[in-house]
């Protein structure tokens, strides 16, 4: 959609949440309003200390509009009918998500698979594979597009042409890594969407990756970790997901994976076992 100057500048003023930037957006309803506001109006609207320089938000926002003019760039914001229920639900969604690619069908529900960058080939295998059933499903794939696991299930879900979410930690003009750009753009040729709630720019920097998981388990009824060690990130997305009310499993050929043990540990804590998309989809009628 084309969003509204007005959202596009709230999206970016610095250290709010997105319940205080839907404060801001309901009581101001022009841009000069808002762009207006010194930092001591926000502190009175939002009851604590605040800071910011509005000129350099609107010329932030004049050149995010300048670089996704002409492009596929386009905008979901936090209120659109294309906007997934599920996600809109979690703690601090994103008040503003950037897409290229086909329109989210929000009657559609979703399962996300994550694993380690560095994983096994019978993991990559594995991924793979479940993607490939998944592809098979009136369902979503949900994943990274991230080296190893992410990488694997999104190719074996592009293989069989299926319904797929690849959220980025990064800006939304780019694939990262750069080995994924031509597996990025078949998704998106495909009709399948990719996400960023990153405009166009910033770059693939660690803190972004949390920021990012939060998203791929918010989409989600579900969460499957194919390979993981104990510091991979995608237990930060398990994480999140039993936070969010979710569904976790590890998959069966993480049980012996010297890249399993984080999903061991996930197994101790309750997370379901499974092999194949169909175990994943009906365990627990999680979906």
């Amino acid at each position: 959609m084309r969003i509204s100057e007005r959202e596009l500048f709230i999206s970016r003023i610095p250290g709010v949440s997105t319940r205080e930037r839907l404060l801001i957006t309901d009581t101001f309803s022009t841009l000069p309003e808002v762009a207006g506001l010194g930092s001591g109006d926000l502190e009175h609207l939002l009851q604590r200390n605040f800071s910011y320089n509005s000129g350099m938000l609107l010329e932030e926002v004049g050149k995010i509009l300048d670089d996704i003019e002409g492009s596929d760039i386009e905008f979901v914001f936090c209120r659109d009918s294309e906007y997934p229920t599920i996600l809109r639900e979690i703690f601090d969604p994103p008040y503003l998500l950037y897409k290229r690619g086909g329109v989210i069908d929000v009657n559609l529900p979703a399962v996300a698979v994550v694993g380690t960058r560095k994983a096994t080939e019978k993991g990559l295998t594995a991924a793979y594979n479940i993607g490939f059933e998944i592809s098979s499903l009136n369902i979503y794939l949900v994943s990274g597009l991230a080296s190893g696991i992410d990488g694997a299930v999104h190719r074996g879900a592009a293989a069989g042409h299926g319904h797929i979410i690849a959220v980025l930690g990064n800006g939304i003009d780019y694939i990262y890594p750069y080995e994924h750009k031509e597996l990025g753009l078949e998704i998106i040729d495909q009709g399948g969407t990719v996400l960023s709630e990153y405009p166009p720019g910033p770059p693939p920097l660690k803190y972004n990756f949390p920021e990012r998981n939060r998203i791929l388990s918010g989409l989600s009824r579900a969460v499957l970790v194919v390979e993981a060690p104990l510091q991979s990130g995608a237990l930060i997305t398990a994480d999140f997901a039993l936070d969010q009310g979710r569904e976790v499993f590890v998959h069966r050929c993480s049980l012996d994976s010297e890249k399993g043990e984080g999903c061991r540990n996930l197994i101790m804590e309750g997370a379901g076992i499974v092999d194949s998309a169909d175990d994943f989809i009906n365990y627990r009628e999680a979906v």
